[in-house]
């Protein structure tokens, strides 16, 4: 089989889950992959030795604007299609904005389109939730007409996403963590020297405004209310994001590590306490499945999306309410008994998940099926 993999990511979970399925794809050899890179996707795959089967291609335009972006390539890759008559084409996060002549196995991450109840939208205005109506709408489009079928993390976004497309072929395969986190490799500590008793809360994650990260210093400001100072967030931001969220005074309470690659994610896991997630959408993060094989507690947003991936292996809060957060923290804190027990449900809950090869070999089947 020939496949033509569209690895145009840029960042956030999108981005480490096509170079978790490229990593993957080494294995199965019997394929031949020819594989359009981003620069960032190109950056987390250093250090790979790819076989004689797989063919890398820089993407010419290398635009800030995503959309943009691949409108400015479209020529480029009628032109590579051609040229390489594949069986099959993947693109692990959609849309792509052009429509191939194979057939096209599409992955979809876009939950402000299915998950319209979240109180994100509460929080914009009304030009805001404008502009998501008419991106729902134009994406829809693009969709239905680039996708042969369509791959997603969990059952409960194919059932959306079937009724938001309107669409019978849509397909779970599930997430998990990457390759990383079961061929850990150490590093030196990143965070500032641990102070006696002090209890560390981690946030891998990309900078969006629905990650709602904004909402930590908020629960800072209701844990010192309660004098519970012993209690300090480390996120992964973009230092000019980090900037604009958090003022000089919450700099110690909040650390900023900025850009964490995935193969260090696990050591960064290994200084901290527990995984804290207060997201107003989400398709999937593989920072559940994380901080499970990692054996850290998970505290998160009492949504859909995460009741579906963590079951009971969580403590659920108001994500946007900043004293229900603190309460429910101090309680998982002040609770030995619950972060074991937590723990051990979040190893067991990993069984859903499988390990990124059988998300690789689910995901090339589907292609498989396309052609067949």
């Amino acid at each position: 089989m020939k496949l033509l993999i569209m690895a145009v990511q840029f960042k956030g979970g999108s981005l480490q889950g096509v170079v978790s399925i490229i990593r993957e794809l080494v294995k199965f050899n019997e394929n031949e992959y020819h594989i359009v890179l981003s620069k960032e996707v190109k950056e987390q795959l250093q250090g790979i030795v790819f076989p004689d089967n797989m063919h890398l291609y820089d993407l010419p335009y290398k635009v800030g604007n995503r959309t943009v972006n691949l409108f400015l390539n479209r020529g480029y890759f009628n032109r590579l299609e051609r040229e390489l008559k594949p069986d099959v084409v993947l693109c692990t996060s959609g849309p792509m904005y052009w429509k191939s002549k194979a057939p096209c196995l599409m992955g979809f991450n876009l939950p402000h389109h299915i998950y319209r109840e979240s109180p994100y939208f509460d929080s914009i205005g009304t030009a805001a939730k404008t502009r998501w109506f008419l991106r729902r709408t134009f994406h829809r489009f693009y969709f239905r007409r680039e996708g042969t079928a369509f791959f997603v993390q969990t059952d409960d976004v194919n059932e959306r996403l079937r009724e938001y497309l309107d669409r019978k072929e849509v397909f779970t395969v599930p997430n998990t963590f990457s390759v990383a986190y079961r061929n850990i490799e150490e590093f030196p500590n990143k965070l500032p020297e641990r102070k006696e008793g002090e209890v560390r809360c981690l946030t891998i994650s990309a900078y969006y405004p629905h990650k709602n990260l904004g909402i930590i210093k908020k629960v800072v400001d209701c844990l010192e209310a309660k004098g519970r100072k012993d209690i300090r967030f480390v996120v992964t931001l973009p230092q000019n994001y980090y900037d604009q969220l958090f003022p000089a005074s919450y700099k110690d309470r909040i650390v900023n590590m900025g850009f964490v690659p995935s193969k260090e994610g696990p050591s960064l896991y290994k200084e901290c306490d527990i995984m804290f997630l207060p997201t107003l959408l989400e398709c999937f993060s593989a920072s559940y499945a994380e901080a499970m094989i990692m054996q850290k507690p998970i505290i998160t947003s009492d949504m859909g999306f995460a009741h579906c991936v963590c079951k009971d292996a969580a403590v659920y809060f108001n994500p946007v309410d900043a004293n229900d957060i603190a309460d429910k923290l101090v309680t998982l804190i002040d609770d030995k008994d619950l972060q074991d027990s937590l723990v051990k449900k979040g190893v067991e809950q990993l069984k859903q998940f499988g390990t990124s090869e059988d998300r690789a070999q689910g995901v090339l089947e589907l292609c498989d099926s396309l052609i067949k």
